[in-house]
């Protein structure tokens, strides 16, 4: 097989970089194992949350405050804003409407009544103004992952006046188990939400906001939420649940619409395992097939594999630490002690290991040379920057797109 620029990884940042540089003009080949963090997250983009530990207001001007090497000094300032504007056009075209800007976060609601900080909010998920008034937390009778008494008693703790309720729904065919992905397929139906929307509305009596699961609809981007929300006739606000996400399965739907709609081809299932070289190039990539290992030759080669928890790094036992692909060097640890952070949900020294880059997000050995000329690495696979801590996950990803787009898509085709 052949293709001018294969993408490994099908994440936030191996998405939006085939798709920006299939808009670009260039041949794209995706590789993924599997489906990536899109599944996990709560459908919205995270730029910058929290810096040392302490809670950032205004991601944008909080950049200045990261430590030298984090991949936003890399890409610039201009790379976060070309990222986050080509998403907001992206997803408005998809259906799928965020709304944020830079200048300031907000709160995105979770199915525990916590309030996370993130930058760009999902449509569905924005409605949560301060101060909201009166709130009732809905859940559907039956669905077993939103306990609403648990979220609004963690909202109660934030100084809202939240109440627990439940809606019943209309007879379907999973009277007794059903999954998040099953009700939101459902909610796609018109009539479906019809006949949801009165219980719906009893449940939230009085309320002056209404939050639900985030389950609104699977397949039809926003306009089920939007319907429902008509119907009840308060504002319905989702709140993040518990993997896998639908608001990030209905991203991933928009991403692989679009990518099907510039041509692009994909291999899903078959992991990318290797690659071949000519001096400092890379001139094929192996991975998994059927019954054998295939080669794909390619001019340039895009690794959007993440970190430890993506497997784009392998964790060894003593201490080291391997990228997947090409065999780029890592920053490893002495021992595997130093993998540990003294806190669970602190920092955590493994999650910030990665492969160095230049401006150009070339690898790079000890003296900041570039090890491949054709190699680029995007979003979690870099060093420097703990995503999870940092709230940085899609911000990362998308300014690292930006970036590769833009220095790839000058360069012509060969």
């Amino acid at each position: 097989m052949r293709a001018d620029v294969v993408v490994v990884g099908a994440g936030p940042a191996g998405l939006a970089s085939a798709t920006r540089l299939a808009e670009a003009g260039r041949q794209v080949l995706v590789l993924a194992r599997g489906n990536g963090f899109t599944h996990w997250g709560a459908g919205a983009v995270d730029v910058l949350g929290r810096v040392g530990g302490e809670p950032v207001a205004q991601p944008l001007e909080a950049i200045d405050r990261l430590p030298e090497g984090h991949p936003y000094h890399l890409v610039g300032q201009a790379a976060v804003r070309d990222g986050l504007e080509w998403f907001s056009g992206f997803a408005a075209g998809a259906g799928l409407a965020h709304v944020g800007d830079l200048d300031h976060n907000r709160l995105q609601v979770t199915a525990f009544g916590t309030l996370r900080p993130t930058c760009l909010l999902p449509e569905p998920a924005a409605g949560l103004a301060e101060p909201p008034g009166r709130v009732a937390v809905v859940n559907f009778a039956g669905f077993r992952d939103f306990s609403p008494a648990l979220c609004a008693d963690r909202l109660r703790r934030s100084g809202i006046d939240a109440t627990p309720a439940s809606a019943p729904l209309p007879p379907w065919d999973h009277d007794r188990y059903f999954t998040g992905i099953e009700l939101a397929r459902a909610i796609d139906d018109a009539g479906f939400r019809r006949r949801l929307a009165l219980g719906l509305s009893r449940a939230a009596a009085g309320a002056d906001v209404v939050v639900v699961p985030a389950v609104l609809g699977l397949n039809r981007g926003h306009e089920p939420w939007a319907d429902l929300q008509s119907l009840v006739a308060t504002p319905l606000v989702e709140a993040a649940t518990a993997p896998p996400s639908i608001p990030g399965l209905r991203l991933f739907a928009a991403y692989r619409a679009r990518l099907d709609g510039l041509g692009v081809r994909w291999q899903f299932g078959f992991p990318a395992v290797g690659v071949d070289r000519d001096g400092d190039r890379v001139t094929a990539v192996r991975s998994e097939g059927a019954s054998r290992v295939l080669a794909t030759r390619c001019q340039e080669l895009v690794l959007a594999t993440g970190g430890v928890a993506g497997n784009g790094i392998e964790a060894n036992r003593d201490g080291t630490l391997a990228e997947q692909v090409a065999g780029l060097p890592m920053e490893g640890f002495e021992d595997r002690l130093a993998f540990l952070g003294g806190r669970f949900l602190g920092d955590h020294p493994l999650a910030a290991a990665g492969v160095r880059v230049d401006a150009e997000l070339r690898p790079v050995d000890g003296a900041g040379e570039p090890l491949l000329a054709n190699v680029r690495c995007v979003g979690g696979l870099l060093a420097a920057h703990d995503p999870t801590t940092e709230g940085s996950r899609e911000g990362v990803a998308l300014a690292t797109a930006a970036r590769v787009a833009a220095v790839l898509a000058a360069t012509p085709a060969r």
